[in-house]
């Protein structure tokens, strides 16, 4: 790679994963207006949310060989764009059933654009040879973040849904358009440059049994985040009586700590390993899980839920690294999406399910917390590590 094209496509990507971040951030902070105007129950909401998990399952399957075929650079432009167009469509959705469906249509774009967005930074931390991916990740949290924000704002303010996510869709559209110009080539994926821990190269004998590991890990990953992302708004006004402006900080405070985290996990993980990062980043993400859904104070759920983020954050790009380097071609991050989309698929409903026999924080504790714990307790064979820049 040119040396002066590298600045324009760490840019280009980091655009990418901040618009990637501020799309699904836009909407699911005002869940409770949303939840309301359908007129649906806790639970009947979680089955309704399980949209995305499926439409993000099914591309996840086929992911990999897609952009094997069309290159990471037009999928992502191509993906993203769609996901973007389709966030109006939210608001716009009369009854659940018609938001099911869009759910479906934005989960398949959004399954595509993570395999294709991620293979675009991965490709450019070879080239770097140092790890970079954490960083990419933050300007997702940053974007999710940003997302929020506006989010909360805006309801605060009264702004209408319909009008708040049209303008945020003609800003994304247009962000991803320009950057996406400065993106990497389409590539052809190559043989892992990269040692194992060891030094030794990694052992690609056995590529099922990575396969299937990056399944499951995926799949305890999604089960960990996505629950305290998509019900933390909730959470807070569940427990506290919040106003829909201040519940929204509850999806800020966890969308923050996961920033937080990022912007320091490649310093982290280069200094203790990946491993350990991922797997205490875990159990950090129980504690905080705990204090955000059995203390009563609301600033000390919020500072619970920011440290749960920050225990959470590590744990997508360290598997995505890891996937990328354990399988050849797209197939391992491929595997690893296809987990985490089932677990998407999975942790609404189970948390919905359990709210309504209990409460969302009983269902977040068990559903969130117990995911965290055995994530914590899993380990990865042969984590991969990065070559140190010359």
């Amino acid at each position: 790679m040119n040396r002066h094209a590298r600045p324009r496509a760490r840019f280009a990507i980091a655009a990418v994963f901040f618009v990637n971040g501020c799309t699904f951030s836009s909407w699911s902070p005002r869940l409770p207006e949303l939840q309301a105007r359908l007129g649906v129950s806790d639970a009947a909401l979680g089955v309704t949310l399980v949209g995305a998990g499926i439409g993000g399952l099914l591309a996840s399957v086929v992911s990999g060989r897609m952009v094997d075929r069309f290159g990471s650079r037009t999928m992502t432009v191509v993906t993203s764009t769609g996901l973007s167009l389709g966030l109006p469509l939210v608001a716009w959705s009369p009854v659940a059933a018609a938001l099911f469906a869009v759910l479906i249509a934005l989960g398949a774009l959004d399954g595509l654009t993570d395999v294709a967005m991620n293979a675009q930074a991965i490709e450019l931390q070879r080239h770097l040879a140092r790890t970079i991916l954490s960083r990419f990740h933050a300007l997702w949290s940053f974007g999710a973040v940003t997302g929020g924000i506006v989010a909360s704002r805006a309801a605060a303010a009264g702004v209408t849904l319909r009008l708040h996510l049209s303008v945020v869709a003609v800003v994304l559209v247009a962000t991803t358009l320009v950057m996406g110009r400065g993106l990497l080539p389409n590539d052809r994926r190559h043989a892992n440059a990269f040692p194992s821990d060891d030094g030794a190269p990694m052992d690609r004998g056995r590529p099922r049994l990575a396969i299937v590991a990056l399944f499951a890990v995926g799949l305890g990953t999604a089960l960990a985040e996505i629950p305290a992302n998509d019900w933390a708004a909730l959470l807070m006004a569940q427990r506290f009586d919040l106003s829909d402006g201040r519940a929204a900080l509850g999806f800020v405070a966890i969308a923050g700590g996961m920033l937080a985290g990022r912007l320091v996990g490649d310093h982290v993980a280069d200094t203790i390993g990946f491993e350990r990062t991922r797997r205490g980043g875990a159990l950090v993400a129980a504690a905080g899980i705990v204090v955000a859904t059995t203390v009563g104070l609301p600033v000390v759920a919020g500072l619970g839920l920011f440290v749960a983020g920050v225990g959470l954050s590590s744990l997508f790009p360290l598997a995505f690294r890891a996937a990328s380097e354990m399988v050849p071609g797209h197939a391992g991050m491929a595997s690893f999406s296809s987990g985490a989309r089932l677990g998407i698929l999975l942790a609404s409903p189970a948390v919905g399910l359990i709210a309504g026999r209990s409460s969302i924080a009983v269902g977040l504790l068990l559903v969130a917390g117990s995911a965290a714990v055995v994530i914590g307790a899993a380990r990865l064979p042969r984590q991969p590590a990065v070559t140190p820049p010359s």
